[in-house]
């Protein structure tokens, strides 16, 4: 008689996998389930328009989106958004407005990570302070001006080596004017989680910028 084998997984580990699945979302552009954390969530406004809720906050119902250009122009294009919302389809809803405001969202949560890390005293900022970071201690990540010269770019890769993250992003006068100075082309993130959330918002807002 042919015995069933028992399951090796354990208990919790059932669990886990069922509260995983249980929080996903479905993307409305490419219909793919993901973390909300790797969605971003769209609802209908006061005047029934569709429109971002970054921070998934508002109440009601929500659609849910990749911050991607090829899932934005699906769902836009098979009024997803509008279907799932249960609102009116709107034929004037702009795939390239929704990818601008989400461009804008990142750009500020970038700026935020940096303002963070430079209040908390978890970074260093200019060639010299970036280099001696390099040689005392792991650094998760370095974030590079698009403009910074060769020289720059080399050092911060020389870090890589050792796992560091090298993220191109800004000019040296836009790093510059977080950190009210004039032009700064290197920043050495120091703490972990801001790297890695650094690191993931630079690389979303580089994939709509292509």
């Amino acid at each position: 008689m042919h015995m069933a084998t028992p399951s090796t997984r354990r208990p919790t580990q059932v669990t886990e996998e069922r509260e995983t699945r249980a929080s996903e979302r479905s993307c409305v552009g490419c219909r793919r389930a993901s973390s909300p954390h790797d969605l971003v969530r769209i609802v209908a406004g006061a005047d029934g328009r569709v429109a971002l809720d970054p921070k998934a906050s508002r109440g009601g119902r929500g659609a849910w989106v990749h911050p991607a250009r090829a899932c934005v122009e699906a769902m836009v294009k098979r009024h997803a958004a509008e279907r799932t919302l249960k609102v009116d389809v709107q034929r004037d809803l702009d795939a390239g407005a929704i990818l601008a405001a989400l461009r804008d969202g990142l750009r500020r949560k970038v700026l935020s990570l940096l303002v963070v890390s430079s209040r908390t005293r978890t970074m260093a900022l200019g060639a010299e302070a970036v280099a001696a970071s390099l040689e005392r201690e792991r650094v998760p990540a370095v974030v590079v001006a698009r403009d910074a010269g060769s020289v720059a770019l080399s050092l911060a890769e020389e870090g890589s080596d050792g796992g560091t993250r090298v993220l191109r992003h800004a000019t040296k006068a836009e790093l510059g004017s977080v950190f009210h100075r004039g032009e700064v082309a290197l920043v050495a993130i120091l703490d972990t989680r801001i790297a890695a959330e650094l690191a993931v918002t630079i690389d979303r807002l580089a994939a709509l910028e292509d």
